[in-house]
This record gives structure tokens, sequence and C-alpha cells, in this order.
């Protein structure tokens, strides 16, 4: 079967770019074949797994063969959607938007540039995942700690463009990172911050130089191919403390939330404090059919059963406490004191030093040890797939009862399990709501889109955005961004026509579609 055609694209002009990506990047690298477009699929689509195809893919080496591929999908006028590890999985992998659109693939860039152990950085490119990078560090000897999301197997320069949050110290992956190179949509090799001066010695180490700052532009945008980025790290500590909050009701969410934000605030506690729910956990440890087999969400009395089994209190706060042993113990007889008067708390703790082996998966999640524990919960209703919602609030156990209460309804009432947990940072945490379904049922994945366009309206509504979401809901969030008629995404859309009028690069990212395409 012929591939897809993006819209305005004749099979002959989609034939000739196809043609000349090969001879740019080699004809092992360049395809449109059934076999090749289907690695690209969503595997967690809940729909069909064809709404979102590529029409091929392409994977340039080198920063001169992206310009090269770009500039020739800007002559025929075929869309490309860069990917750099295509690892996005419950946010839509690697999958374009765009049926037809080619995949720019950007795994064969894969190179870490630098380590510089004296300013505690690294300098990738996007082919680099969190398990490059961390066995390029333990076989170099080189004590330094990178923070690291649930898959490791991810990019590190994608899931920073993607404004990913991890456990570790540094874990506003953006924010904590620096060096930014960027193809543009006409081929022009742009650097952003320090690195627009030729010569610059500070570019992977400072995120903004001289005039405006362009780096957020290009973080879940469709301004440009980003093909180089720095990601600061944390020297090894002299004491590394896994803390444990835990509280058996439900009703002590605002307390954890509460109690443990002021030393966030004041940066004793320097990564997220993650707090998850019982069912959540669950779902990384086991199966629904060991504690459930009726229809429904798993009621309460089960919930009790499996807080026993797996001695988990039903919402778990866990962070890190790095320094001297000194500043790590008296910052948890602090936070043990402040704590002990939430009704239900249990606590736990497990201590490192420098060489002791790390074993427990959250424990290593924020060590800078990436793995792939969490993924289990796809496996929840057995052989499943999963996609994510991601909404925004403020850190108080207020903002957080609201958050819970309006998803917890929806998603029940829709009859599936409620598996959420926050990423709670010094102000503001995400509330990642991980929604499980059957693949092989059609009415269910029916259920699953028609809950999802629901829940973005009912946090919305409360005043709660979505940070990140699934390529079928791009418009629907982008939608609830809506100050002033929606004047931001009017000007996005304006920069959109101004630097890329064909649409070449990932057109309708984040809901921003350029001229042709909207019209």
């Amino acid at each position: 079967m012929d591939a897809p055609l993006p819209p305005g694209v004749s099979r002959a002009s989609f034939d000739k770019a196809l043609h000349e990506f090969a001879d740019i990047v080699g004809s092992r690298w360049a395809s449109s074949s059934r076999e090749d477009r289907e690695t690209y699929h969503d595997a967690f689509n809940a729909g069909d797994p064809l709404e979102f195809v590529s029409g091929g893919f392409v994977a340039p080496a080198d920063v001169a063969e992206v310009q090269a591929v770009v500039r020739a999908a800007g002559r025929y006028g075929v869309p490309l959607w860069p990917v750099s590890a295509g690892k996005n999985l419950a946010y839509g992998g690697a999958a374009p938007l765009v049926p037809g659109t080619v995949v720019l693939d950007l795994k064969r860039m894969n190179r870490i540039l630098e380590v510089n152990e004296d300013l505690a950085y690294a300098f990738v490119e996007p082919g680099v995942s969190f398990f490059d990078l961390h066995r390029h560090l333990r076989e170099n000897g080189i004590k330094l700690w990178m923070s690291v999301p649930g898959p490791g197997w991810g990019s590190i320069v994608g899931n920073g463009l993607e404004r990913g949050i991890g456990y570790g110290y540094y874990s506003d992956h953006f924010g904590t990172s620096a060096g930014i190179e960027v193809v543009l949509p006409d081929g022009e090799l742009l650097r952003l911050g320090m690195g627009a001066m030729a010569n610059s010695n500070s570019w992977p180490l400072l995120n903004y130089g001289y005039g405006p700052s362009l780096d957020g532009m290009f973080t879940q945008s469709n301004y440009g191919v980003v093909t180089k980025m720095s990601r600061f790290l944390l020297p090894e500590p002299e004491s590394y403390l896994s803390c444990e909050v835990n509280c058996r009701y439900d009703a002590g969410l605002e307390a954890l939330i509460d109690t443990l934000r002021p030393f966030q605030l004041e940066e004793t506690i320097r990564n997220p404090v993650v707090i998850t729910h019982a069912l959540l956990v669950a779902s990384f440890l086991s199966v629904r059919s060991d504690w459930y087999d009726g229809n429904g969400p798993v009621p309460d009395a089960v919930l009790d059963a499996i807080q026993e089994k797996l001695k988990l209190g039903r919402w778990n706060a866990s962070f890190a406490l790095y320094g001297s042993e000194r500043k790590v113990d008296d910052s948890w007889q602090r936070i043990k004191q402040a704590v002990s008067s939430i009704d239900g708390v249990e606590l736990a703790e497990r201590r490192y030093h420098p060489g002791d082996p790390i074993v427990h998966p959250r424990d290593q999640s924020q060590a800078g040890i990436p793995n792939l524990a969490e993924f289990s919960l796809a496996n929840w209703y057995g052989s499943g797939g999963h996609i994510d919602f991601s909404p925004v609030g403020p850190a108080t156990g207020k903002h957080a009862r609201i958050m819970v209460d309006r998803a917890r309804r929806r998603i029940q009432g829709f009859g599936f399990d409620h598996l959420s947990g926050f990423y709670c940072d010094k102000r503001v945490m995400r509330y990642i709501n991980t929604i499980v379904f059957r693949k092989d049922d059609a009415a269910e994945l029916a259920r699953v889109r028609d809950m999802f366009g629901l829940l973005i309206t009912d946090l919305a509504e409360g005043g709660y955005g979505e940070y990140r979401t699934h390529l079928a809901y791009m418009d629907a969030v982008a939608s609830t961004y809506d100050f002033n008629d929606h004047a931001m995404r009017r000007f996005q859309e304006r920069l959109k026509n101004a630097i890329d009028p064909k649409g070449i690069i990932a057109p309708g990212k984040s809901g921003v579609w350029p001229r042709g395409y909207r019209a």
C-alpha cells in the first residue's frame, strides 16, 4: 500500500522528496515502506492505530544532513515531524499529527559531545538517551548525577523540549538546559543564548545572552529542529537520603502538600515532592486481576487491602535530601518533626553514600539512574495502552483537592480506575492522571476519547490548564488558553506564518497551524 500523502502534496512531489532524502542520508535511512511506517505508529492511541500515520521517515546523521533534508522538504512542500528518540509515550510517541507527514528521526545523532566535570554539565545530540549518558558517566568514572524521568530510554534533548520533569536535583529539564542549536524551517542554522557569539566560551552554561531570549520558542513547538543541547548535572553528594512520608488516609493529601511545601521554598528539599496514590503504585507492582475482577473502578475496600498488602499509604510522598551527612541529618529531623502531626503518617528512609548499590527504582531515579519500572502500569488490565492527562495548579492542598475531586469524579464516572499522582515543585504542581485502557476494546476506546475531552473542560473551567497533551487533544488544549480571544495562539500563528509559511516543520504541533493548513 502506498504511503498516505500530506495535504496538498502530489504523489510525484512526495516521491521526489523521498528520493532526495535518500540521496542525502543514504537509502537505508529514508523510506516510505509500510513496514518502516508502522514503526512510527502511536502504540497507545485511544483509537485507530492508523489515525496518526506517517508517510515515511528520514534519519540524518549530522546537522548538515538535517539542513539538507529540511531544504529538500521545503522545495516539495512535504512536512516533517521531528522526533529525538520517539519515546514520548502516552502523548503520541513518534507519530505525526498530520497523516502523511514524514518523521524526521534524529536517533542517529547520538553523540555525547562533552561532559565537563568541573562545571557539571553534559552537551549532547538528540539521539542520546538517559541510559546512554548514565552509561557514559559510569564507564568513565565521572562523579556527576543527572535528573531522569520515569522512562530512561527517552531522549535527553527531546524530554527537555517537551518540558519534561524528572526526579532528581535539576528536575526542570528545560529550565536547567542551555547550549541550544536549531535548524530553522528554511534550513538556516541558529544558535541561541551565548551561542549567538561565534567564539563564545559560555554557550553550554547560560540559557540566555544579549537581547530577547528565544530558547522557549523551541519547546513544544514547530519553529525548528533542535540539534544540540546542554544539561546541567549534580556533583555526586556525600550523602543521599531517599525519604518517604506516607499517609494512610485520603484526607491527608492536603496536609502532606502544605507541610512539605515550606521545605521546598527554603530549598531544603531540592527535587520534586512526588505524591502518588496507592492505586498508581499498585499498577507499577501488579495487575488489576490480582486484586479485583469486577466491573467499574476498584472499590475503596479493595484499596484498603492493597495498602495493607503493599505497605502503602493512600497517598505516598517521596523526595530526596542531598549534601553533607550533617546537613542531610538536620534536614530530615526537621521534616520528621513537621509531619508528625499529620493523622496516619508513616515514615521511611534509605541512606546512600558514594559507591553504595541503589536498587529501589524510585531511589535510582532520584540518584540519576534511569530505569523503566513505571512502564509496567500499561499492563494493569493486561496488554493495554495508556495516555496521560496532565493539568497544572498552585502547589497547595486546597488546589490539590479540587483537582483530585474533578478528575476522579469524571474518570470513575466513565468506569475507569483513577491512577494519579502529583509532581510538586516549590510553587506549582503537575497533576498526572494516567488513563489505562484495553486497546482491543472499541467501546472502551470510545469512552476514553469522550472522557478525555470532558476532563480538559472540567479542569480548564477551574483554571487548571494542561502543560502537555496527546496528539489527539492538542487543538482542544490550545483552545483553553483563551485570554483576550486566544491572543497567545494568534501570536504563535503569526510567528509560524513568518518563519514557516509552508508548514514544513510539524504542522499542528501544540495547536499551532500555518495559514495554509488553517484554511
